[in-house]
């Protein structure tokens, strides 16, 4: 039924530096339908995993889409429910999602904080997580790696250029196939609906 929250998700203040600096090369794991996926094992049986498209949007109109928690379950891969936890500002502010994996595996829950800037036009996005921030809720699993960066770049063409970069422990303990799913499937179904939803949107 559903789909994962800010694993692409988007799923604070600057990216840990983690995230840029791997365990080892980028490899490509996905191509087509205008996204590609790569792939990086790190330490401790995390993962990181980049995203890269384009769309033909401003990037105003892809911040207002992922300033949407709420919206989240309508396009980010097996995201159950998402919200954005009161207090913070506009452009610094924590948030909560609900990942839903398949049965018997225990769902995933994420609270992160959002820090986000614009710089000649680029809008960057990081998020951090920070688990202690809420109660856990029974029955989820609560992630305490989850680190990431998103980029929206204007293009020449009037287009933007979209990458998400992101580490996480979601798929640690899980078989290959799950693993695989959260990870490279997931993460290229998120960046082709948000495409959509961006370029839906435009057309409108």
């Amino acid at each position: 039924m559903i789909k994962s929250c800010p694993l692409f998700l988007f799923f604070a203040l600057s990216l840990v530096q983690s995230v840029l600096v791997g365990q080892g090369e980028w490899e490509l794991e996905h191509a087509g339908n205008g996204v590609k996926v790569f792939v990086r094992a790190e330490a401790n049986d995390d993962m990181s995993v980049r995203v890269e498209t384009t769309a033909a949007v401003s990037a105003e109109s892809v911040l207002a889409v992922l300033d949407d928690a709420p919206s989240y379950p309508a396009w980010v891969h097996r995201c159950e429910a998402a919200y954005r936890i009161p207090g913070g500002t506009d452009n610094n502010y924590l948030y909560y999602s609900h990942i839903d994996l398949p049965f018997p595996f225990q769902d995933k829950e994420v609270v992160a904080r959002i820090d986000q800037s614009w710089s000649d036009g680029t809008l960057t996005r990081t998020i951090l997580a920070e688990p202690d921030a809420l109660p856990p809720n029974k029955g989820k699993d609560r992630l305490t790696t989850y680190e990431a960066e998103w980029k929206i770049t204007p293009q020449p063409d009037g287009r933007v250029f979209i990458t998400c970069t992101c580490r996480t422990e979601a798929g640690a303990g899980l078989p290959n196939w799950v693993r695989k799913e959260i990870l490279t499937g997931g993460p290229a179904k998120t960046m082709e609906n948000l495409v959509e939803r961006l370029e839906g949107v435009a057309r409108k």
